[in-house]
């Protein structure tokens, strides 16, 4: 049997990603040092390519960290927590071509911050119950649903946030649903409890396909084996 311990191991990987992101920040203010000019990412500029991997580490200023963190959070714990054989790699899935979707489709500005993989991450969590079909994982998107469902307002256009980030990022989500729809984690499987036992039946199991004159030749038959 598993244990409490053993079970919170699962939300290493996301606690270390929010840990990473705010030591990255701290740099940032600390150093009064512009990070987005050298690591964000800048749609078809050759020179920034390397942002696919390290725009989603910088955060423009302490609303904007607070913001991505909050929603984080909650998505890394029912991810890494409910469906632990594919967090890890949908998430890089997610992380790798939300990167590469928005360098290619984005505007032209700089882009950072963790929105894109935030947004991923929801319609992943949403749409894997769809495609899954059990009761397990239709609760979580149900319930992922209702406290996220405000998201949906970030997939409109607006001037100063990349909304590109969180449309390709949901995209991603969706196809990173749908590639992993088929690895059930075992408390999804159904159990089967087999019974040893007998079972029993208060009418014979064939009396409605015996005729009127088969029971009662049968009746017959029994009470004259006990006048012999």
């Amino acid at each position: 049997m598993k244990t409490p311990k053993t079970d919170w191991k699962r939300l290493s990987f996301p606690i270390s990603f929010l840990i990473l992101i705010w030591i990255i920040h701290l740099v940032k203010e600390i150093g009064d040092v512009e990070l987005g000019m050298y690591f964000g990412l800048k749609p078809l500029s050759v020179p920034r390519i390397s942002g696919i991997f390290t725009s989603p580490l910088i955060h423009g200023d302490w609303g904007h960290l607070i913001g991505n963190s909050l929603s984080f959070i909650g998505l890394g714990f029912f991810l890494f927590y409910f469906y632990r054989k594919i967090a890890l790699k949908s998430f890089f899935l997610i992380y790798v071509m939300t990167g590469i979707g928005v360098w290619l489709f984005g505007k032209n500005a700089f882009h950072i911050g963790a929105s894109g993989i935030i947004y991923g991450m929801v319609a992943l969590l949403f749409w894997i119950g769809i495609f899954r079909r059990n009761v397990r994982s239709i609760a979580i998107s149900l319930v992922v649903l209702t406290l996220y469902s405000g998201m949906f307002y970030g997939l409109l256009p607006k001037e100063k946030i990349s909304y590109e980030s969180h449309i390709i990022g949901a995209i991603a989500g969706i196809f990173a649903a749908y590639y992993y729809k088929d690895e059930i984690e075992e408390e999804e499987k159904k159990k089967i409890v087999v019974d040893d036992k007998p079972k029993t039946y208060f009418l014979a199991r064939d009396i409605f396909e015996k005729t009127k004159l088969q029971r009662w030749q049968e009746q017959q038959s029994l009470e004259n084996d006990d006048e012999v």
